[in-house]
């Protein structure tokens, strides 16, 4: 009897050995961050791009695991570039504070500061001197008396000489009219062919053949990468950028590059999201 109670115990927890890894699997299965990537540079539209964001971070962030969602957090910037709101980003920090809720020393290092030590704004000097006079005081007039040393006030102005250099440019980004005439160009100008030469069919739409680029947002230009200038034509219907930027073309995607690091604030992806081409049928001649 004894052993065939311990036969009876040993195959349930051989069961419940084989059980758990696909529990762990069916628990992890609904969060991948592959899934959350391609679904941020896949959607071109920024409003598009922001409303499936949202609801895939509702509806699949809580089954993330605290790695999954501090790889979302690190890349949410290069990913998602102007979809990146402060709602998103709300979202993603949620997720990330319900894991770590239980733990004081990581909820203080993701929401504390360190302050900056104060710095005194007035410095006491001494005055050189005097100088010796150069010609002698006459005989039976009292020497000048020596000056005493004052107190001067000198205030430090290293805090204030940044304020003083002219303040940086802000990031420019691509208009939707500027959106809709690089797709009109492109759209007039593509060729033959289902898609342009060196893009793929993906549905619908014309993508570049990469999978990934060498490019990020926010990010200086890679020095192996060689930007094109865009057609005459094009940059007359786009109108000058904004001051220190440039429009440039990297690929299929047309980029704007800020100062002369090559910073990029702005891309519209695919030629503006070129459509696949119809292949007209010819009609039969009429008798």
């Amino acid at each position: 009897m004894k052993n065939w109670r311990l036969s009876l115990l040993g195959l349930v927890m051989a069961m419940l050995a084989l059980d758990c890894p696909a529990q762990a699997q069916a628990r992890a299965g609904g969060c991948l961050v592959a899934e959350f990537r391609s679904l941020a540079l896949l959607t071109h539209d920024v409003g598009e791009r922001i409303a499936k964001v949202n609801a895939w971070l509702k509806q699949k962030g809580p089954r993330c695991t605290q790695a999954q969602l501090a790889a979302i957090a690190s890349n949410r910037a290069t990913w998602l570039g102007t979809a990146d709101t402060i709602e998103v980003a709300g979202q993603v920090d949620g997720l990330i504070e319900a894991k770590i809720a239980n733990d004081p020393d990581m909820m203080a290092a993701m929401y504390t500061s360190k302050g900056k030590e104060a710095r005194a704004s007035v410095e006491v000097t001494q005055p050189p001197p005097a100088p010796a006079p150069v010609v002698p005081a006459a005989a039976g007039l009292p020497a000048p008396a020596a000056a005493g040393n004052t107190v001067q006030p000198v205030i430090v102005q290293a805090p204030m000489a940044a304020l003083a250099d002219k303040p940086e440019p802000p990031d420019a980004f691509f208009g939707r009219r500027q959106k809709a005439q690089i797709l009109e160009y492109y759209e007039e100008n593509r060729g033959p062919g289902e898609c342009p030469r060196g893009m793929v069919k993906r549905g619908d739409k014309c993508e570049s053949k990469l999978n990934e680029r060498d490019w990020k947002l926010r990010q200086p230009l890679a020095s192996s990468e060689k930007p094109e200038d865009l057609p005459t034509p094009l940059l007359l219907k786009l109108g000058p950028p904004a001051p220190d930027h440039q429009f440039k073309r990297v690929g299929f995607d047309i980029l704007m590059l800020k100062g002369p690091q090559n910073i990029v604030t702005d891309a519209v992806l695919d030629l503006g999201g070129i459509q696949v081409k119809a292949d007209k049928k010819e009609e039969p001649p009429k008798s």
